[in-house]
């Protein structure tokens, strides 16, 4: 099963949780490069439940996505203690992975032309 066919057996409340989890990923998640390791890891997870079409993984894996949403923040000063924070250290995602996020965007988007920008209706703000 494609990872749209997987796609069109979820539930459109659990599509469009998860893809606006993604497109603030996409828009303003600035991680430590460790941190884009560990999402990796779920995007992956991700990837295998959209494709599978199971709906409750995929809530499961997006709420994991929020929890990761809150870490994205960076501090406004250092650590306190005279230090720098890491958070100087925090980047984009990676063009490579920005490309399997959007991909799984479309992949969410049943109104998403295949290949095309996710449609007007799918973003939320």
């Amino acid at each position: 099963m494609s990872t749209s066919e997987g796609a069109a057996v979820i539930d459109r409340e659990t599509a469009d949780e998860a893809r606006l989890a993604l497109e603030l990923m996409l828009e303003e998640w600035r991680l430590t490069p460790e941190g884009w390791v560990e999402i990796a890891e779920v995007l992956d997870r991700l990837a295998a439940a959209v494709a599978a079409g199971k709906a409750a993984e995929v809530a499961v894996v997006t709420g994991e996505l929020d929890e990761w949403s809150g870490k994205r923040v960076p501090r406004i000063k250092g650590t306190g203690d005279g230090t720098a924070s890491d958070d100087n250290k925090r980047v984009p995602l990676s063009d490579d992975e920005r490309e399997r996020v959007v991909a799984l965007v479309h992949a969410l988007d049943p109104d998403s032309p295949p290949g095309g920008p996710p449609s007007a209706s799918a973003r939320r703000s």
